[in-house]
């Protein structure tokens, strides 16, 4: 397991939202998370033109990616125990660079990580993180998060 312990007590929880399970299960968790922390939640979604990493939008990628953190406020909100400040907030550029800046040294990051395939639970967003992070990251695997047994 990796683990860095944090210097600064936890302000925030940042979570990075990409329309895939892994994401759909890092938002239930953060939001658990901000909520038991009694800090605010930051929903994040990057995005960059079509053809420089942006693989799954279709259409103008600002507004996918604003759809996605308006979708993910939308479920927490749903939910009668979250009272928490919550911000929505999309950026222009890499995935990686924008969740870290995000999250700043104080946030705790967290990401979604792919269910099944072991080779590829940590994508190159996940691994930036963790390589770049100036506070804790978490990984949530989407499989747990949905119910589906391991």
């Amino acid at each position: 397991m990796f683990m860095r312990v944090p210097t600064v007590p936890v302000t925030s929880v940042v979570v990075g939202v990409d329309g895939s399970a892994g994401s759909a299960a890092a938002l239930r968790w953060a939001a658990d998370e901000a909520w038991r922390r009694q800090v605010g939640l930051r929903i994040v979604s990057a995005w960059q033109e079509a053809g420089r990493g942006c693989l799954t939008c279709a259409g103008d990628p600002a507004r996918v990616a604003a759809a996605r953190v308006r979708d993910a406020r939308a479920h927490v909100l749903s939910r009668p125990d979250y009272s928490h400040r919550i911000a929505c907030v999309t950026a222009h550029g890499r995935p990686g660079e924008v969740l870290v800046s995000e999250a700043g040294q104080a946030g705790l990051l967290v990401l979604g990580a792919a269910p099944d395939n072991v080779a590829q639970v940590l994508g190159p967003t996940g691994r930036f993180c963790l390589r770049r992070g100036r506070g804790p990251v978490v990984l949530v695997p989407a499989r747990r998060a949905i119910g589906t047994p391991r």
